[in-house]
This record gives C-alpha cells, sequence and structure tokens, in this order.
C-alpha cells in the first residue's frame, strides 16, 4: 500500500480530488461538490467544490440566489456565526482563500497560506478568529479583516485536512496523518496515533460541550473507514467501523445530541457512538450541516447532488 503520507504523493492526491483507495472509487478529476454550510438566519445554503464557483441557495428550495466565479476548487467553507461571510479555503486556484462579505461584495485574500492552498478551515465561537490549516502543514489564525495574527507550525510539513476550535476558543485540533491538540499559543498538546494502520483522517468536530470530540477518517482497501469519539485531552472513547466510505464531514446539531456523518450514506449518531437514523444516497457524500435550529441538514455530493433532509435523514428535496 502506498504511503499516504508522503507529502508529495498527499499533494498529488489534494491536487485530483482523489486519494489512490478503493473506498472512494473515483478514477479522475470529477466536479465534485465538497462541502457546504448554512447562513446565520437559515435562509440560505452555500456549496462549494471543483465546478468554478461559489453558489448560494434558497435554503428553503434549493432555488438558486447567487453564483460567485472560483478558479480551481473550494475545498472548505464556513459561514460566520453571524454575520454575512462566507470564509473559503481553496487549493489548486488562482483565488486563495478568502474572506467573502456578501453585503458589500467585498473580498479579502487571507495571505500567507500554502500555494498549494489549505483544507481545513473553521470560525470560533465568537466569530473573532479565524483559524485556516494548509497543505504546508501550517495553522494560520486571522481576524475578522484578513489580517494575519498568528501562525502555527504542525509536527511536519505534511497537509492538514480538517481543524476544529475548542469552543471556549483556547484550543485546536487538526487531523491529517495523525490527531494534534494545540493551544493557541502555538503549543502542541498532544499528538495520537489513531489506529496501527497508516490511514489518512479527514473530519473533526469538537462537540458544542467540548468535553469530547470526534474524528472520521479515510480507510483503505484493507481497513475501514473508523468514526472515533474521543475525550477532551484525546483518550479513545468509542471507534466505530461502518460503510463503504470514508468519513469526509461531520456536523453537530446545535443542540449536540446528534452528530452526522458524510460518507457513503448519511449516518445520524447520539452522543455516545449510538446509530440513530439512516439516509440511503445514491452516491457518496461529501459535505454536510445542520441549520441554525437543528430541524434540516443539508449535503453535497460527488455526483454534484445537493439533498436536504429532515432530523431523521428523511430526504426532504434533491437538486441533481
Amino acid at each position: 500500500m502506498k504511503n499516504y503520507f508522503q507529502h508529495t504523493i498527499i499533494l498529488y492526491f489534494l491536487a485530483v480530488a482523489c486519494w489512490n483507495s478503493n473506498w472512494a472509487q473515483v478514477k479522475k478529476a470529477k466536479e465534485i461538490l465538497w462541502t457546504t454550510d448554512w447562513s446565520p438566519n437559515g435562509k440560505y445554503i452555500a456549496i462549494g467544490g471543483n465546478t468554478d464557483s461559489l453558489r448560494i441557495y434558497n435554503g428553503a428550495r434549493l432555488k438558486s440566489y447567487k453564483s460567485i466565479p472560483f478558479n480551481g476548487t473550494i475545498t472548505r467553507l464556513q459561514w460566520h456565526p453571524s454575520k454575512n461571510t462566507i470564509a473559503v479555503a481553496t487549493q489548486l486556484s488562482a483565488d486563495k482563500p478568502c474572506l467573502i462579505d456578501l453585503d458589500t461584495k467585498k473580498k479579502i485574500e487571507l495571505n500567507g497560506i500554502s500555494a498549494d492552498g489549505a483544507r481545513g478551515l473553521d470560525w470560533n465561537a465568537t466569530g473573532t478568529l479565524l483559524a485556516v490549516a494548509d497543505n504546508d502543514g501550517q495553522i494560520l489564525i486571522y481576524d475578522t479583516q484578513g489580517t494575519l495574527v498568528k501562525t502555527i507550525k504542525n509536527e511536519n510539513g505534511l497537509s492538514i485536512t480538517a481543524i476544529d476550535w475548542h469552543p471556549d476558543g483556547k484550543r485546536l485540533v487538526v487531523v491529517s496523518d495523525k490527531i494534534r491538540l494545540f493551544d493557541t499559543s502555538g503549543n502542541l498538546l498532544k499528538s495520537i496515533r489513531h489506529r496501527p494502520e497508516s490511514v489518512l483522517l479527514l473530519s473533526v468536530a469538537w462537540h458544542p460541550s467540548g468535553a469530547f470530540f470526534v474524528t472520521g477518517d479515510y480507510g483503505d482497501s484493507e481497513n475501514k473507514s473508523l468514526l472515533q469519539y474521543w475525550s477532551q485531552d484525546g483518550k479513545l472513547l468509542q471507534s466505530i467501523a461502518v460503510g463503504q466510505a470514508e468519513f469526509r464531514n461531520l456536523s453537530w446539531n446545535p443542540k449536540g445530541s446528534r452528530l452526522a456523518t458524510a460518507s457513503d450514506a448519511l449516518r445520524i449518531w447520539d452522543l455516545k457512538g449510538n446509530l440513530i437514523s439512516y439516509g440511503k444516497s445514491p452516491d457518496y457524500l461529501w459535505g454536510v450541516a445542520w441549520n441554525k435550529n437543528g430541524t434540516r441538514m443539508v449535503t453535497s455530493s460527488l455526483e454534484q447532488r445537493i439533498a436536504l433532509w429532515n432530523a431523521k435523514a428523511e430526504e426532504l428535496l434533491v437538486l441533481e
């Protein structure tokens, strides 16, 4: 099996949006919808991928509302917790990662990020700081004006695939070849090998209480993808092998009672890792996000399907 963590190989597979694995079954670069999020007021949904645009839809009927051109791949986007501003991460793109104010149409480029782009991105709970994790293994922290206020170096220069702020705003968790916990001064608090096999991690999400976090990995032809629950100090609580595809993205509902996972299906889990609901999908899901009152979810997929679901993982509406 090829070593996923050799730097040049990681960047190559990031470039084509396809890892050399039987799980993903993607043989060439495709127009994939990588990421999605809801606006703070719950009225709109943002969608990004390698479709050369950031698309915004009405959240009730999935009617197109706005399209903003982007070259290359949007790997991650996230609406500000309270403002009409979207943070966008890109790779293989002439457009740098940026902040977009949808009211003023102002676009602020985020400087200092790897020329190869970034995949991890997250606002802190108050929306005062944005963390970006790039393909050179850097963690960069910006204010709301796009000013770089802190750069944190990872243990190595490998690409970071996901990042999440602890709800208290004092810690960050990042994933790539390992799970790593940092404080905001840049100190490495803990480095965790999540399983014996060399399997890439793809997603991470703190529980809203901050008491624990969850990770999802890629798996490979010999090892199933794992969804894992961890204590806040990095002790393994639960490890779950299920499904036929990697765990691309995770999203907690606002109350923290349910976790949604994007994989070969939409799955809803409780706080202890019990499967509560299952939503069948005809293709692999990549993006997933709850709305702000926890009544609906949106998913984006490998085959450019956008779907709305209720809280029981029942599909309500699909845009192909």
